[in-house]
């Protein structure tokens, strides 16, 4: 007897809008699952702040200058192993300096052990050491944690509820202080307010006040390979903690990457077209529509970038209830970051150990914040980090030469006057604070490019540039994956996933394969 197969077709035919990290690992699972996929992109190249670019023979990233966990056998490593990208890219581990107004924070030349910054605080703060010791058990619980929440994921069945149990005894210990912020932790540790900066310092990057932001969270922000790249990864028989990275070539080399996977596979790229519209018929997406009129209809459609932008504009309040309105409306940012892109003439390794520095001028960051958010550029006094991309990478600039990304965080927009009229002042002003560590280092600028919150606004196509998306703060929460819409996903820093390249990788990674996209 003949017996006939009949193949039913379950591709769908899917848009993408925006073509940053979350929009190219959106695309790359989505064509990997044989749909038909076409990413919208507005500007007239794609990659969006992950994208690297070049002149005159230098080449920058624009920005997450390291990337944490992206090596083989790590989480972010293992997605892109599965999407088929992992082995189109080189990646190193790294590790980044911290300078303060008067010590730093820098790893030693021949390797003292995992607890090498330990001991060098207890040195420097001797009237802490009780606060160091409990700082360490904490965290090293709380790095467990994250092991057990890593392996669950992994896992299914009686292994997984097993997992559960474990996570939820390590847990205990710390139940008490999972609703204090990271100033309360801070003072519940040290006396000192500059050794409480060190472990705090770094949410200037986010624009979030330490008395706003999570407490337990300052241990997933200091794992110690951060500090030094030759600390193993395995922690303890049951932990283990993760490293930065950097990808060769820059972090275009992963946009790259993904973007000839996608192609590859059949997706379409379209750059310089602007979505104007998310058509939506009963409460269900039906396609879009570009600025030169034109509709594509879709299936499904997956939205990158901004909250207000995408649901307020391309989608409009009457589409939309009045909670998710709420939300999207009341949703948190960060602010925006001033760079200045230098191509120089010689070796400044005398004077930068590391491809990653970061320098801090104040041990206020609380206070730091509270101004930037009000508007008050700080001009580099506050602190400013320095990344030298070619240490890793020579071919990102010419030989002998140097490629120089120098950047700091400031107001998306400012108090009294606008960044246009101000950039050359304000270039000049972090240069001359750059100086005091770097001599002489405007003698050899050959190539310069200033980028301010304008610039990123037209890249991004955002009314408000926010450097990470979401600011974290304590019992706010980016727009969900899943969106009132049926079939309407939204996706990106500003979503549920928050910023950073491999949060948002994750993110995407487990909407894919909770919600069977």
């Amino acid at each position: 007897m003949l017996k006939f197969i009949i193949e039913i077709d379950n591709s769908m035919k899917v848009c993408v809008i925006g073509s940053g990290i979350a929009g190219l690992t959106s695309a790359a699972y989505l064509v990997k699952s044989g749909h038909e996929v076409t990413i919208f992109e507005q500007f007239n190249q794609i990659g969006g702040v992950t994208a690297s670019f070049e002149k005159d023979g230098y080449k920058w990233d624009l920005g997450q200058l390291l990337l944490e966990g992206i090596g083989e056998g790590e989480p972010v490593g293992d997605v892109l192993k599965e999407l088929g990208v992992l082995d189109q890219i080189e990646v190193i581990k790294d590790d980044r300096t911290y300078i303060f107004p008067d010590f730093e924070i820098k790893k030693p030349e021949t390797y003292e052990g995992l607890k090498w910054r330990m001991d060098k605080l207890r040195q420097l703060f001797p009237e802490d050491a009780k606060g160091l010791s409990k700082y360490w058990k904490y965290y090293l619980r709380f790095m467990k944690l994250m092991t057990i929440v890593r392996k669950m994921e992994k896992t299914k069945g009686i292994r997984k509820f097993g997992y559960k149990i474990s996570l939820l005894l390590t847990l205990l210990p710390l139940i008490t202080k999972k609703n204090w912020s990271a100033q309360k932790l801070m003072d519940h540790l040290f006396k000192s307010k500059k050794l409480q900066s060190i472990f705090i310092s770094i949410l200037a990057d986010f624009f979030v006040k330490p008395t706003q932001f999570i407490g337990l969270g300052v241990f997933a922000l200091n794992p110690e390979p951060f500090y030094d790249k030759r600390i193993p990864k395995k922690l303890t028989k049951k932990s283990e903690h993760l490293h930065l990275f950097n990808v060769l070539g820059g972090i275009g080399s992963l946009i790259d990457a993904l973007s000839k996977n996608i192609q590859q596979k059949g997706g379409k790229i379209l750059t310089n077209s602007l979505v104007s519209k998310i058509l939506v018929e009963n409460n269900k997406v039906t396609g879009l529509q570009t600025e030169n009129g034109q509709t594509h209809p879709a299936d499904l459609i997956i939205a990158s970038g901004g909250g207000k932008e995408t649901f307020l504009k391309l989608i409009g309040k009457k589409d939309l209830p009045i909670e998710f309105l709420e939300e999207v409306e009341n949703i948190s940012l960060m602010d925006s970051v001033f760079m200045v892109h230098l191509g120089v003439d010689y070796n400044p390794s005398p004077y930068l150990s590391e491809v990653c520095t970061y320098y801090y001028g104040t041990y206020d960051i609380e206070g730091g914040v509270e101004r930037c958010l009000k508007g008050l550029y700080h001009e580099g006094a506050d602190g400013f980090v320095v990344h030298v991309p070619s240490f890793h990478s020579p071919s990102m600039a010419p030989p002998g030469h140097n490629a120089i990304t120098i950047y700091t965080i400031c107001p998306n927009s400012l108090k009294e006057g606008n960044w246009e009229e101000k950039k050359e002042e304000y270039a000049d002003k972090l240069l001359e604070y750059a100086e005091e560590r770097i001599p002489n280092l405007r003698d050899h600028i050959k190539t310069k490019i200033i980028m301010t919150p304008e610039d990123f606004r037209k890249r991004t196509n955002l009314d408000h540039h926010a450097f990470g998306g979401i600011a974290p703060i304590m019992g706010k929460r980016g727009i969900p994956h899943k969106t009132p819409i049926e079939n309407l996903w939204f996706v990106g820093a500003q979503s549920e996933s928050g910023g950073g390249v491999n949060a948002i990788i994750l993110s995407i990674y487990r909407m894919m394969k909770r919600f069977n996209i």
